[in-house]
Formats: C-alpha cells, sequence, structure tokens
C-alpha cells in the first residue's frame, strides 16, 4: 500500500462528484444522512438523535484517518458542492494488500446512480494508487440494493459469512462480495 496515501486525503472527481475529507462543517449533512432510519437500518449503528452525535461521526473520520485506519471521503455533487453522502476504505491487511469499502448515501438520493460513481472512484484509487490486491464489503442480507452496486462495479458475491457483525445487539450474517485488482 502506498503510506503517501494518508499524508492528505486525495480529492477525486467523477461525472457528477467531487470525493473529498469530511469537514466539522458538514455536521448538518451528516446529521441528515445518519439520523434516517432507513440509512441506519443495515448498519452497526442506530439512527442518531443529535448534531453532537454527528460530529463524533465526523472526529472518528479524522482520527481514524490520523491513525492510517481508514480513508472516509466525503460524496459530493460537483454542481453545488452539498455532501450526500461518505464512503470508505480501510480495515487495512498491507501484508495481503487488502482493504474493506464501505459507503452511506442520504436517502433522498438513493436509486440516482451516486453510489456507484462514488464507489467506482475509490475502487480505482485503491486498486490501482494504492496498490490494494483486493478490496471486500460485508452487506447484511436484505440489503438488497447495496449488493446492486457493487454487482455494477463487478463485485463477486463469494459467500456467507455467519454471524459476522453485531448489528443492534443482534449477531448477523454478512455476504462478502470482493473486486481484486486483476477484475479491472
Amino acid at each position: 500500500m502506498v503510506k503517501e496515501c494518508f499524508n492528505k486525503i486525495e480529492v477525486l472527481h467523477t461525472n457528477r462528484l467531487v470525493l473529498t475529507e469530511v469537514k466539522e462543517s458538514d455536521i448538518n449533512e451528516i446529521f441528515k444522512i445518519f439520523s434516517n432510519p432507513e440509512v441506519a437500518k443495515y448498519d452497526w449503528f442506530r439512527p442518531i438523535n443529535s448534531k453532537e452525535e454527528a460530529m463524533k461521526f465526523i472526529h472518528r473520520y479524522m482520527d481514524e484517518y490520523d491513525n492510517e485506519e481508514e480513508i472516509t471521503w466525503g460524496i459530493r455533487l460537483k454542481e453545488t458542492n452539498e455532501l450526500i453522502g461518505i464512503c470508505c476504505l480501510g480495515d487495512f491487511d498491507e501484508e495481503a494488500r487488502r482493504a474493506e469499502i464501505g459507503y452511506d448515501l442520504v436517502s433522498d438520493r438513493w436509486n440516482s446512480g451516486f453510489a456507484t460513481e462514488a464507489l467506482e472512484a475509490i475502487v480505482h484509487y485503491g486498486l490501482k494508487v494504492m496498490n490494494l490486491n483486493r478490496i471486500e464489503a460485508f452487506i447484511t442480507p436484505g440489503n438488497d440494493a447495496s449488493v446492486r452496486v457493487l454487482e455494477k462495479l463487478n463485485f463477486t458475491r463469494e459467500g456467507l459469512v455467519r454471524e459476522r457483525d453485531m448489528i443492534k445487539g443482534k449477531l448477523e450474517d454478512g455476504i462478502i462480495m470482493a473486486i481484486l485488482q486483476k477484475d479491472l
């Protein structure tokens, strides 16, 4: 992996989006995203109830970056700079050149292709710039929309990891999907 990726978050551009670091000034948008029960439905967190909780998310992103654990990008509309979601690469295994991908999008932007567009940019960044060999995702069963996004990006569904994650107090299975550098 390229350690220089942790010197400064690389700004990534797509046709309609700009992926940049998440800042404290994004608190209102982060609150809007993560306070929605539908966004939180298949994830580890419960919907947040305050701007203070939103700020904790932002500070966690910053701390994880500073500790070289995760890179979290804010997904912004190119035309307006509005933050509509986040996407990340984290849980790095340097020896195996592997990372895990994650993402959340504000619900009023679902089914617009934005998640696919943002993830395509960070998959390319991870596999080509960071020289990762493998990017994997774990999806809670039932989150069919997330599976479809990854299938569009040529991720392969590899199987089911039983009781992988604690989701809202219950052990849940995880659908594992992955893309390899040679799949590009």
